[in-house]
Formats: C-alpha cells, sequence, structure tokens
C-alpha cells in the first residue's frame, strides 16, 4: 500500500502592523473605534488642560512668593510645560531628598520610605487582615502629622509682607512651639537665598512626592485587600477615606512647593534702556546703569513685563517696588551677564 503523504503544514499566522490592525477594526466596526479615538482624544484635551491647570497655579504661586499682582498672562504652552514639570519634579526632587543635607529631611524621606515598604509588604499578606489595618492606621497617623509640618512650613513662605526685599511671616525663631520652629526655619531658607539654602528649598520641595506615595500606596493597597467581616471592612474605607483626603491636601500644596522649590527669590539682574520711553524711564535708565538701583526681571515666561526695583536711588520710591513695562517691556530689559541674588535688605 502506498504511504500517506504527511498534511502540508499551515501556514505562518500573518502578523499585521498597526495600520493594518487599525483598517481591521475600522472595517469590522468602524463606529464604535471612531467612538473609541474620539473618546482618547478627548481624554488627552482633558488631561492637557488639567496639566496646564496645574502649570498655572503652580505660575501663580510663583507670583505669591512676591507679593506680586494682578496675576500676570502666560502663554497656554508655558503653563503646560510647568505642569508636567510640577509633577515630575516630584520623582527626581524625592529621590534627590534621601541623601538631604538637612538631617530632618533626609531622615523623614527615608522614614516615608520605610513606611512605604510596610505598606507593600502588609499587602501582600492577605491572610492577615489585622496587619494591614494596622499598617493603613499607622500611615494614617503619621501622614496626618506630617502633612500638617509639611502644610505650616510652605504657608510660611507665601505672604510677603511688601514683596522679596522684606522680611517674612517666619514665626519665632527662639519658640517652644515646635511649627513656630518649623515656619522661622523654612522661610529664612527662602529669605536668605544661598545656594544651600536654594538645595533645602528643592529637598523641601521633594519630600512632597514621597507624602503623595504613601498616600497613593495605601489607597491601593486598602482598597484591593479582601474583608470577610463587614466592621473590619469598614473600618478599612474609613482609613482609605483618611489617606484619600491627605492626599488631595498634599495635592493642593503641590503648586506652592514647586514654586517655592524652583524659583525662591532667584531672578535674572537687567537693566532699563530708554527704548521704550526715555522721558519717564531716563532716571531709571541712569540708575540701574550706574548700580544704584537693581531692577529684577520677576515676569518669567509672563507676555507683559514685570520688574522689581531695589536700591535707595530707584525714581519710584526708596526700598523696593515692581514696575510694569506691559507687553512691549521686553524692547526695554537687557540682561546682565552677572545676575547677583535678590537678598533680605532693610
Amino acid at each position: 500500500m502506498a504511504e500517506a503523504l504527511p498534511a502540508p503544514a499551515p501556514p505562518p499566522p500573518v502578523r499585521l502592523g498597526i495600520g493594518a490592525k487599525l483598517l481591521s477594526l475600522l472595517r469590522e466596526n468602524p463606529l464604535a473605534t471612531l467612538l473609541g479615538f474620539a473618546g482618547l482624544g478627548a481624554l488627552g484635551t482633558g488631561l492637557g488642560y488639567a496639566v496646564g491647570g496645574l502649570g498655572l497655579l503652580a505660575l501663580r504661586a510663583r507670583e505669591a512668593l512676591l507679593g506680586l499682582s494682578p496675576g500676570l498672562t502666560y502663554p497656554y504652552q508655558d503653563r503646560l510645560v510647568i505642569g508636567f514639570d510640577s509633577l515630575g519634579s516630584l520623582l527626581w526632587r524625592g529621590f534627590s531628598v534621601l541623601t538631604a543635607g538637612h538631617s530632618v529631611l533626609r531622615a523623614s524621606a527615608w522614614a516615608l520610605l520605610l513606611l512605604l515598604l510596610g505598606l507593600v509588604l502588609a499587602a501582600r499578606s492577605a491572610r492577615r487582615p489585622a496587619l494591614l489595618l494596622g499598617a493603613l492606621a499607622v500611615s494614617a497617623l503619621l501622614l496626618i502629622v506630617g502633612s500638617s509640618f509639611y502644610r505650616i512650613a510652605l504657608a510660611a513662605n507665601s505672604s510677603p509682607d511688601e514683596g522679596p526685599s522684606r522680611l517674612f511671616h517666619c514665626g519665632r525663631g527662639l519658640s517652644a512651639n515646635l511649627a513656630d520652629r518649623v515656619a522661622f526655619e523654612t522661610c529664612s531658607w527662602l529669605v536668605n537665598d544661598t545656594p544651600r539654602d536654594e538645595r533645602l528649598r528643592i529637598d523641601l520641595a521633594g519630600l512632597l512626592g514621597w507624602l503623595l506615595a504613601v498616600c497613593l500606596m495605601a489607597i491601593v493597597a486598602g482598597s484591593r485587600a479582601p474583608f470577610a467581616s463587614p466592621r473590619l471592612s469598614r473600618l478599612r474605607w474609613a482609613l482609605v477615606g483618611v489617606h484619600t483626603l491627605v492626599g488631595f491636601l498634599l495635592l493642593y500644596d503641590l503648586p506652592r512647593a514647586y514654586a517655592f522649590g524652583t524659583w525662591g527669590l532667584r531672578y535674572p539682574q537687567v537693566r532699563i534702556e530708554d527704548a521704550c520711553d526715555p522721558t519717564r524711564n531716563k532716571q531709571l535708565v541712569q540708575a540701574t546703569a550706574e548700580g544704584s538701583c537693581w531692577a529684577f526681571d520677576v515676569s518669567a515666561g509672563a507676555e507683559n513685563k514685570v520688574v522689581f526695583l531695589q536700591g535707595s536711588e530707584c525714581p519710584e520710591r526708596r526700598g523696593g517696588t515692581f514696575l510694569h513695562l506691559g507687553s512691549a517691556g521686553g524692547q526695554c530689559l537687557s540682561n546682565l551677564s552677572s545676575s547677583p541674588r535678590v537678598v533680605t535688605h532693610e
């Protein structure tokens, strides 16, 4: 008998590219595919506006550090860049604070990292719900205390008396009250603008990343943990709610923390030119050229230019004041090669 021929091997599966897959989806169900694309586009647009809004809040917080009003106008692209940078800075500043020179900031970051690891381990032990509840309770207590002091530290740097040349509401440095001491120290990092204080401001902003990371981990761990007892389940959801509330409060502080850690009070020194209005600014042009009046560009990408004047010979008034140059103010300014820092002057 003749042997049966072996069956031919099936052809290899055809791998479709991304374009071919999209065309296949459109042929099979065009309406659902188009609606899906429209939904993704709307989601992307909404996220863009949300990030842009976050960037605008950060820029407004920067103006609050100066006591500058009314609010300046910024292009949408600048707001979007600042918004993405404020979110991304939570990561790299969070890692940098682990090696901070300030012992309290460094210890706080490591304590939050250990708390985060503890929540991860407690969430993996599904057979011990009491362990997870205990970890959530400890986390909630520590976050409430930590976020309270963090908000005190930021609030002390958001209410200048008369602009960047005046002392801030720093509390009482020698007070026995711990909150007053925290406010006094963190406020001094802003007023006394040195390279060391700039590093401390960045590390303080990075600590917010660890606080938010612990909140997020606690919310995820508590939401996904199974509990047979209704009473324990209600307690679990109560702790999740506490972490959610603390997380929203910390997100509210994100624009101020970003502005405090990014800009502080360092602004480029400029010279006032007589290109815009030589009759009005003649004295000011001469004073900035002679060095008897310092001018700092505090508008940082805004559509309208604003400079902060500081010095005894400034024509506006003695001390410091803001000069709004309008949308054409860029023609009136020229950057100087060296940029001294804005420091406290009495």
